[in-house]
Formats: structure tokens, sequence, C-alpha cells
């Protein structure tokens, strides 16, 4: 009975197999196929459905609502919707190729606008992917800059600023009708103020790639590679690595390794943070605290300022939803948990580590244990695939540039592949001598590149478009110097420490 029991059941599990690969178009023999056409077609969508991530959990919340009376449209749509279909669009929607302003195809010319399809989780997940990346990694060893009182405040102020000007921007393209930084620039006051925006917006992220670059390197030497080749090789190494990854022309191809980088940063800074929970529990604050040190909190602001790398990608984001309308009410809630975040991240650290902490607090975890291993390689690989997503927006601009709009398809490709080979070499140069300066280079690209993108020019475009009453030109002024006094009060510290 139960070699019976088991056949029948084998035979069923057979046919079932044969079906869905004859469903496929994988050339199973005409008896399989037969048997397919046999199987209705509701029953395969079903199995098409239960065969997605969750799908068996959805389906017992259908058939739970379908028993207790309760219509298809009244129920959510999370319940008709994976995870990965609402994550996976992240790459496609196309946000992160709209950071300049302009969207290009690989041959230099302009593509449309992006077309409203995201909805509020995939907004969500946009803003979380944007703002959150390599730089809140360094933020404890800003907070040693700055100390306890003083960094969680200013800290506070920064993120309220930019919030304010994130406003300010979606101002001009609600009363301009474009959604572009650079067509708003070029707007307000000339195509000068448009290339003033695009080169930097390229040098912001050149100098993100550069910080890529370094991070990667002190990974490395904390997994020991330094050991068996020299710091040169080392960079040789990695520019070699980058190199062909950033001769891609479009990001899709690398969409599921992207979201898996996504993965493993937030597997790093949880971990991160259950470290130095467990250590504070264990041991209490570190002695070596400081509540204010006012001879390098210039170097926090830089890089406070650096953390909020995100703010580019804003306009694209409200760009490609369906309903742009609600963005602020979702980006106001998104927005106030990504810097609670980053308060307690690099407060807990600080406060943990104390003078001790690392510019990368990712080195301070116990060397040789196998989850800081993991950690630390699993950082060095996302920054790694994720390096493209940066570099390939500011590689298109200088394409641009230089080669201007390619009337044949791909003729000038391997003149495009040799400026981007010699962009990426020069960026590792920069990262091999500017590696030793690591604070001081996040504080100049907070200072000389962040800052005018964060403050200066959004109330600059919105004085020049927006701005009626006099209380609305003197917030203009007041964000517009605000800017200004940050960078040169960065640069002065960045320079005498």
């Amino acid at each position: 009975m139960e070699d019976t029991a088991w056949g029948s059941t084998h035979e069923a599990a057979v046919d079932l197999h044969k079906a869905l690969l004859a469903e496929k178009g994988q050339g199973q023999p005409a008896f399989s196929r037969s048997m397919s056409e046999q199987i209705p077609v509701n029953v395969m969508d079903e199995v098409r459905h239960l065969k997605t991530p969750g799908g068996f959990r959805r389906n017992f919340l259908h058939t739970q609502a379908s028993l207790e009376g309760v219509p298809m449209e009244a129920r959510p749509k999370a319940w008709r919707t994976s995870l990965m279909t609402s994550v996976k669009p992240l790459i496609r929607i196309g946000y992160f190729d709209a950071v300049l302003g302009i969207r290009l195809d690989e041959d230099g010319e302009e593509l449309p606008a992006l077309a409203g399809e995201s909805g509020m989780v995939q907004t969500i997940l946009a803003l979380a992917k944007s703002f959150v990346g390599s730089g809140i990694t360094f933020l404890p060893g800003a907070f040693s800059k700055g100390g306890y009182l003083f960094s969680p405040l200013v800290l506070v102020i920064i993120a309220l600023a930019n919030a304010s000007c994130i406003w300010l921007l979606i101002g001009c393209s609600a009363a301009t009708g474009l959604t572009g930084f650079g067509e708003i620039a070029e707007k307000a006051a000339g195509k000068w103020a448009k290339q003033a925006v695009h080169v930097s917006l390229v040098i912001s992220q050149f100098g993100t790639n550069v910080a890529y670059m370094i991070f990667i390197s002190q990974m490395a030497e904390a997994l020991g590679i330094l050991t068996m080749m020299g710091r040169e090789q080392l960079f040789m190494l990695i520019v070699a690595v980058l190199v062909p990854l950033c001769f891609l022309r479009s990001i899709h191809r690398m969409e599921f390794a992207i979201l898996g980088a996504d993965v493993l940063i937030i597997f790093g800074l949880a971990v991160v943070l259950w470290y130095a929970a467990t250590d504070l529990a264990a041991t209490g604050p570190s002695p070596s605290l400081s509540a204010y040190r006012p001879d390098t909190c210039g170097l926090f602001i830089g890089t406070a300022i650096f953390t909020f790398e995100g703010i580019p990608f804003v306009l694209p984001i409200r760009q490609s939803m369906k309903e742009p309308e609600k963005f602020w009410s979702i980006f106001s809630k998104t927005f106030a948990c990504i810097v609670l975040l980053f308060v307690l991240f690099g407060l807990g650290a600080y406060v943990d580590y104390g003078t001790s902490v690392r510019t990368v607090v990712l080195l301070n975890m116990p060397a040789g244990d196998p989850i800081s291993t993991s950690v630390q390689a699993a950082y060095m690989l996302a920054l790694t695939l994720g390096s493209p997503l940066v570099f390939l927006p500011a590689g298109r601009i200088t394409e641009l540039w230089i080669f201007g709009v390619v009337k044949e398809k791909g003729s000038k490709r391997w003149q495009k592949n040799s400026l981007r080979t010699v962009e990426v070499c020069f960026l590792g140069v920069v990262a091999l001598y500017g590696g030793a300066f690591f604070e001081k280079f996040l504080a100049f690209q907070g200072a000389l590149c962040c800052a005018p993108i964060a403050f200066v020019y959004p109330a600059w475009f919105h004085l020049q478009l927006c701005a009626k009453s006099w209380g609305e030109k003197a917030i203009d002024f007041f964000f517009i110097l605000l800017g200004l006094a940050a960078m040169v009060f960065v640069l002065s510290q960045a320079i005498a420490s």
C-alpha cells in the first residue's frame, strides 16, 4: 500500500514537472505537452503564483478572505504582489541615471522623462537606497571629531536644512514643470548655471567613487589581503576589477547583483549596531568621550553633509512616482527614519569606542572574528558591485562633454571605454594617495561638492524662480549663506588640522 501511494504521488509530481517544462517551451515529448494542455489555464496560473517568493502565504490569505466573503478589491494590494516584484523595478525605473538632471542612452542621446510607475513601497525603498550608503559607516568617526553633544544636534540641524532645501527644489519643479536639476538651473540662471550644477554633480559622483575605493582598500587590508601584496598592487587590483564593471552601458544587467549588495549593506549595519550594543551593555561607555571638540568639529560637519548623498536623486524619484503629489508625505516620514538611524548609528558606535573609533567603523570590529570578517568581506563586495551605479551617470555626462551626441550607434564605444578606463585609473590614483587623509577628503567632498548641491543651488534657484515675498527671499538668502558659511568653515578646519 505504501509503495502504491508513493508511486501515485511520484507520478503526479512527474506529471506536474513535465507540464511546467512544457509550458516554458523546453521541448518536452508530445505526451508531456498533451498532459499540460489538459491542465486548465487557471491551475497553471496558480502554480506560477505559488512558485513566487511568498506565494503560499499570499494564497493562504486569499483563501481565508474568500471563505469570509471579502471581495478582491477590498483586499490589500500587497497580497497580489511579491516583495521582489516591488523591489526589482527600483533599477528599471531609471531614477539612478537621471541623477544629473538628464537621462542619456549609451550614445549620448537624451532619453524621455521618467514615466510614473512607482508606488509607495518602491518610493520608500528608493529613498532609503539613495540616502543609506557607505556614508553612514563614516559617521561614528565623524562624531569623534564633533563630540557626543555637538554631533547629534548638528546632524539633525543639517538634516532639517537638507529637507527644507529639498522642499525649495520641489517648489521650483512644480512652478516650472521641469523635473531635472540641470533644467531648473538653466531656467533660473542660464546655461552656465546648468553647467555648474553638472560639474558639481560629476565631481560629487566621482568623489563618491574615490571614497568607495578607499573603503574597499581598507576592508581588504583588514582581511589580510595587503600582506600578500603592496598597497600599489592592491589599488591596481581594485582598478582592474572596477574598469570592466564601469564599461556597462546599462545597470539593468546588474539588477540582482545591486539588490544583493543592498542586502549585504543592511546586514553589515545591523551587525555593527549589535556589536556596539553588546559591548556597551558589558563594559559601558568609553572613558575617552568628548561633548564638544571645537578644533575638529568642522570635519564632522563636512562628513555629515557628505553623508546625505541622496539629495540629487530626489527629483528623479519623485518623477518616477505614479502619484507624485504624495511624495512629500512619504519623503518626510522616510527621511525622519533615516536621520534617526544616522544619529543612533553614529552616536552608539562613538559612545562605545570613543577616540579609538576608526574612520570606517567596520574596522573596529574584533579582528579574526568570523562574523566581523564576513561583514567586512560583504561590505567590500557590496561597494564593488555598487561602484558602477555611482560611476555611470557621471561617466555618461563626461562622454557627452567630449564626444557629444553620436550619430552612428556604437561607433564611439571603444573611445568611450578608453575614456572610462582613464577616469577609473585617475580615481584610483586619487584614492591611493588620498587614503591617508581620508577624513579630510570626506570633509573636502562635503564642503566643495555636497554643500552647493544641498543648500546653495536649491535656494538660489528658488530665489530666481519662485520667491515673491520678502519672507521667502529671506529664507532663500539664509540657506545660500548657510551653504557658503559651511563651505568656508569646513575647508578652513580641514586645511588647518
